[in-house]
Formats: C-alpha cells, sequence, structure tokens
C-alpha cells in the first residue's frame, strides 16, 4: 500500500533512528486507512479511493466538517468507521499495557500485570467457561481482564513451530 501510493507519506513516520534499509512506520491515523483499503480500496478506482483516503484522513484529524463522503450515488459515513477503529485501537493498547513479561514470573511468558496467570491461558479460558466460573476460581481477573486478554491473544497470535 506504501509503495502504491495508497497510504499518504503525512501517514508515515521515521524514527529519528531509523536503519538503513528499514521500512517507514504507521503512524496511528494510518489505521483507519489500512482498514478501508483492505476491506473496501480495492472497489473503487484509483482517483476515487484516493480522494477518499485524503477524507478518512481528515476525519481521523478532525479536521472534516461533515465525516461523509459523496460522489454521485456513493455516500459513506466515514465518522462511524474512523471512529471505530480508533476505539478498536484503544482496546488494543489498553490490553498491551494489561499484559507483562518479567523473567523472574512464568520465566518471562505474557502474564496479565499484577498476577502469574498467563494471558494466553486466561483467553483460552475465556473462550470455553462462564465469566463467573472464571471469576471465582481466579479473584484477581476481572471481566475488563479477561476481554483484554481476549483482545491482546488475537492481535500478538502464539507462533507454532513445526519440528
Amino acid at each position: 500500500m506504501i509503495k502504491e501510493g495508497d497510504i499518504p507519506k503525512s501517514a508515515l513516520s521515521r524514527s529519528k533512528n531509523t536503519v538503513i534499509g528499514s521500512q517507514p512506520m504507521l503512524k496511528p491515523i494510518a489505521c483507519p486507512i489500512v482498514l478501508f483499503q483492505l476491506t473496501t480500496g480495492h472497489h473503487l478506482g484509483s482517483q476515487l479511493r484516493r480522494r477518499l483516503v485524503r477524507e478518512i484522513g481528515n476525519v481521523a484529524k478532525g479536521s472534516s466538517r461533515q465525516g461523509v463522503f459523496e460522489e454521485g450515488a456513493l455516500r459513506v459515513d466515514l465518522t462511524g468507521a474512523v471512529t471505530k477503529t480508533v476505539s478498536r485501537m484503544a482496546a488494543l493498547a489498553s490490553a498491551e499495557a494489561a499484559v507483562i513479561f518479567n523473567p523472574d514470573i512464568r520465566g518471562g511468558l505474557p502474564v496479565m500485570r499484577g498476577t502469574r496467570i498467563g494471558v494466553y491461558e486466561a483467553a483460552d479460558i475465556y473462550k470455553v467457561e462462564a465469566v463467573h466460573y472464571i471469576l471465582e476460581n481466579f479473584p484477581s481477573l476481572t471481566e475488563e481482564r479477561l476481554e483484554q486478554a481476549s483482545i491482546y491473544t488475537k492481535a500478538h497470535p502464539l507462533i507454532k513451530i513445526a519440528s
């Protein structure tokens, strides 16, 4: 998407300590643009797609007056989509903050902050057991922390190594 120009250069960030040959990082504002490109962008012509991407960026920055993109019969309410994307980014940030890696706790496996409960174990239990059962048996967990574990493990799946 970057090479094809589908993501504006203003959505890219380079670290001051960038290694030669490394890829640019995406700013958070790019997330709604990437979502659009992956789900819908390929259905539109390049000019219309670029204009829509610009408007998504304006909505994400808060500089759009309407939050709606209209072109002929096409009408897209961007405010809801951008708001949902930003909300999901915030949920992921919260989930990542709820997980720690400490070599003195379970050999450095990712655990829920303040516990010795593995984040992947908590997420797996959350998939199959009733919440009230989990909370009875793991009093250091809350429903919010179970949801954070679920979000974290979806964003950071375990990699299985073939033997």
